[in-house]
């Protein structure tokens, strides 16, 4: 099976020999393989000269190790930097050159267009870092670097370059596929951040990390009271959030219209992140409140940008009206199938397994209950007014091409003015209306804890509320009443 899979995948994949006859031409890999040895030689003449100044005597294995390092940052350049610029251009390119119609149309599944592009736009990159996975381990090894070290490395290294190259050729190819449809900005949004605060750390190696590498090989983390080489949990880290990107490639090249989460997906990759984040802050809970909180924020990203990934049209209204006698909806109403599909079910029910997981935290750190139920409640209703204007915008966007303008402006201002205006009129009790400072205040462990001023930004988030809800229910009977007369 595995032979088979192998051999569809890449050996028999068109995409791979369109790639290997065009990038593996001897005209022009002669070039790339002379500049590659032409930098490695350097790089090894170089250090053998400061070693031979430095001393008479040249200390191999110092010698090697030294080498190692650098070979470590030439790998980082390939796999991470290059590869990742190519898989970003290849639908790109196949636009520019007005074959991506041709692309679309070919006869493959989904999954040999994912492996067609990642593998064979990359094949220089593979073949290069391949050659230096090989000088990596023979100089790591002469320079007695440590086989689980190494193991550790190439493993990260493999990692990020699959999520960096998944994550990027899966922008390009939202972007490309509904060019002209306005949430496809929002779906940029989504995924750098939902990614990027588990990237960020590994992919940004600093000069001074690279060279201090070995200090972390047995730097162990705690996960779930587990002991973990931190190296090892961002490898799986990246892994898994690789795995839903190739998923998503997956279903953007078999359903194009379609948004990038299911309802089912969208509740599975929560459920994965959110396992993920309390591995990570489950051993700290009882040192201090903070990482509770910590843990509100960072797995609350999900749920407030999941729903823009994940947001059904007003077609898609329509559509699940009329399947009501069939499949699914047999023997429910139109008003029933069009709430069970509706975008604020699945937004409501992502934040109701998010409150879960918050609820089970606060539990385990011993919260005040009280005060845990209250704080709840008022991210909910912030939460839930953001859920209003996404609804009002799927709902009003085809008889109103701008409302996305006036909508995210009153995003803007609900998210950034009650903290101007708390700043010019020097009341620091006006940030509490905003997400942002009512976070920032719950967080810190020595801020003064006002269930009345709490109360009242309870209020008015609900307030805010009243005219969405209208203004949605206006459309859903306008939906009812329009599928009602086809």
């Amino acid at each position: 099976m595995k032979a088979i899979v192998t051999k569809n995948l890449i050996l028999n994949n068109p995409l791979m020999r369109r790639y290997r006859y065009s990038l593996l031409r001897l005209s022009q890999l002669w070039i790339y393989l002379t500049i590659f040895i032409a930098v490695i030689v350097l790089l090894l003449y170089m250090n053998y000269s400061f070693y031979q100044t430095k001393s008479d005597t040249v200390e191999i294995d110092k010698f090697c190790k030294n080498v190692y390092y650098q070979l470590l940052v030439i790998q980082i350049v390939v796999l991470w930097i290059w590869s990742t610029i190519n898989s970003k251009s290849a639908i790109r390119n196949e636009v520019f050159n007005k074959t991506y119609d041709f692309f679309r149309l070919l006869p493959l599944s989904a999954l040999q267009k994912t492996a067609g592009i990642l593998l064979g736009r990359n094949l220089l990159p593979i073949l290069f870092a391949v050659i230096n996975f090989i000088l990596l381990l023979t100089f790591g090894s002469l320079g007695k670097v440590s086989s689980f070290l190494q193991i550790q490395v190439i493993l990260i290294l493999l990692s990020t370059a699959l999520f960096t190259n998944s994550v990027v050729l899966l922008l390009s190819n939202t972007a490309t596929v509904k060019k002209q449809a306005k949430t496809s900005v929002f779906v940029w949004i989504v995924l750098l951040f939902v990614g990027a605060p588990i990237l960020l750390p590994s992919i940004f190696f600093s000069h001074r990390a690279i060279w201090q590498i070995h200090k972390i090989e047995n730097y162990l983390v705690e996960f779930y009271n587990i002991n973990i080489p931190i190296l090892l949990l961002i490898t799986s880290v990246l892994l898994y959030l690789s795995i839903w990107n190739i998923i998503g490639l997956i279903r953007k090249f078999t359903l194009e219209t379609e948004p990038l989460f299911s309802r089912l997906g969208a509740v599975l990759y929560l459920l994965g992140y959110e396992v993920i984040a309390i591995g990570i802050v489950f051993p700290h809970l009882s040192k201090s409140m903070v990482y509770l909180y910590l843990f509100w924020l960072v797995s609350l990203i999900p749920v407030v940008f999941i729903p823009v990934g994940s947001i059904k049209s007003f077609d898609h209204y329509l559509e699940c009206c009329g399947l009501r006698r069939t499949g699914f909806h047999v023997g429910r109403g139109m008003t029933s199938a069009l709430f069970l599909n509706s975008n604020l079910t699945l937004d409501i029910g992502l934040f109701f397994i998010w409150g879960i997981f918050s609820a089970f935290l606060a539990v385990i750190s011993k919260a005040d209950p009280s005060l845990y139920v209250f704080y709840l409640v008022i991210i909910f209703s912030f939460y839930l007014f953001l859920l209003l204007l996404l609804e009002v915008y799927v709902v009003y966007s085809p008889v109103l091409n701008k409302i996305a303008i006036l909508l995210v402006f009153i995003t803007i201002l609900h998210l950034i003015l009650p903290l101007l205006l708390s700043f010019t009129l020097k009341i620091s009790s006006l940030r509490f209306y905003s997400p942002f400072g009512f976070f920032v205040h719950i967080i810190n462990p020595f801020a003064r804890r006002d269930f009345n001023i709490y109360t009242s930004v309870l209020i008015v988030n609900l307030l805010l509320c009243v005219i969405p809800v209208f203004l949605i229910s206006k459309r859903y009977f306008h939906i009812l009443t329009l599928r009602r007369k086809m």
